[in-house]
């Protein structure tokens, strides 16, 4: 909700302030970047005072500060509010992801990842409908909805269980722990995998893809909005069946042919004169969301202890609000040189190359496992 239903919105939120498109722009980076900085902190925090204890407050700030806009008088105070809110969806979005890793194990958790996934997926799709609609009514409608927040809360507070902390250490002492606790590269690599998901995502599907389809084919908004909504069904039913889909290959090969998926999209986006085949190659866009996002999540849930699991997701949740941070800006800059066709066909590339290199590695590791696997004869 922080950044779909509002985003529909800034239009009309620009007229009713009188203020440029740029400061209205701030609405959503005021709502994302305090969670790269903030979110391992709270991380920390959760795997010392417990998880419920800090999602049941971030889910009442979240909803508090939501509708706290309603009633601002200065536009500063608005992206305060804005700030509070962002803080506190970082904290859910990590703690969400956490508990799911805490509670359930096996074939159940990657499954729930999946669906955590699907839903969001849902929500991309969704939220953005809703709030494009309820700003025709008014610039603050949107902002009532964020009340959910406070009813999710009490529902919280009520039935979530709440693991047991096993955390003895604090401060620098902890960040040495939880580092030792899993292992260093198979981290680093989910980390970059989250990044470049959510790199892409933001960069190429929700901010060049727009100007394609403006610029191109000379549709409305309410057109685009819709074609940009094609991929959350793709991905919506491909990560239901992540936990289906890791019996046959392995996490590593999942995210890679995320990534070449991705690729394919944009490749097919970049080159194509027609509207239907590029409604086919965002189609391709959520399939390789659905085979990268919750695989990723999956797969670093399976590496962290539970003493450490908050931090660990943590700084997958800054590691992805940098990705949606940065995504936007460096696609637009580069295109402002060579183009938005050329910067998608760019990107669709190094998607291809990156994921077909990996792919390659992983092959060549898995043999050569196999070969040392294998006993010694004469013969």
């Amino acid at each position: 909700m922080g950044v779909s239903l509002i985003s529909p919105a800034l239009p009309t939120i620009q007229t009713a302030w009188n203020i440029s498109a740029s400061q209205a722009s701030l609405l959503v980076s005021a709502f994302t970047l305090p969670g790269i900085v903030l979110t391992p902190f709270v991380g920390l925090i959760a795997d010392r005072v417990g998880r419920k204890r800090v999602l049941v407050p971030s889910l009442f700030l979240f909803g508090v500060s939501g509708i706290a806009v309603v009633f601002a008088e200065e536009f500063t105070t608005l992206l305060g509010l804005r700030v509070v809110q962002g803080t506190a969806g970082s904290a859910i979005m990590s703690l969400t992801v956490t508990l799911l890793g805490d509670l359930f194990s096996g074939e159940q958790q990657s499954r729930l990842i999946g669906l955590n996934a699907a839903i969001l997926a849902i929500g991309a799709a969704g939220y953005p409908l809703l709030g494009g609609g309820l700003a025709q009514l008014s610039w603050a409608a949107p902002f009532v909805c964020f009340a959910l927040g406070i009813v999710v809360a009490v529902a919280s507070s009520a039935v979530l269980p709440e693991p047991e902390s096993s955390v003895g250490s604090s401060g620098l002492s902890y960040v040495a722990n939880a580092a030792r606790s899993i292992p260093t590269r198979a981290a680093l690599g989910l980390y970059v995998a989250i990044f470049g998901i959510f790199f892409v995502l933001y960069g190429a599907q929700l901010t060049l893809v727009p100007f394609v389809l403006d610029a191109s084919y000379g549709l409305s908004s309410g057109t685009i909005g819709l074609l940009l909504g094609l991929p959350a069904v793709t991905m919506g039913v491909t990560s239901s069946q992540s936990s289906r889909l890791m019996h046959h290959l392995s996490p590593p090969r999942l995210i890679t042919l995320g990534f070449v998926t991705y690729g394919i999209g944009m490749t097919i986006a970049a080159v194509t004169n027609s509207i239907v085949v590029l409604a086919g190659a965002l189609f391709l866009f959520g399939i390789g969301q659905g085979f990268a996002e919750p695989i990723t999540d999956t797969a670093l849930n399976m590496l962290a202890p539970d003493a450490f699991r908050g931090g660990i997701m943590s700084i997958r949740t800054s590691v992805l609000q940098f990705g949606t941070t940065l995504g936007p800006p460096v696609f637009v800059a580069v295109a402002s040189i060579v183009g938005y066709t050329d910067t998608l066909l760019l990107a669709g590339f190094v998607a291809l190359a990156l994921g077909g290199s990996a792919f390659g590695i992983l092959s060549l590791s898995e043999a050569g496992r196999e070969t040392h696997r294998r006993p010694f004869t004469n013969e």
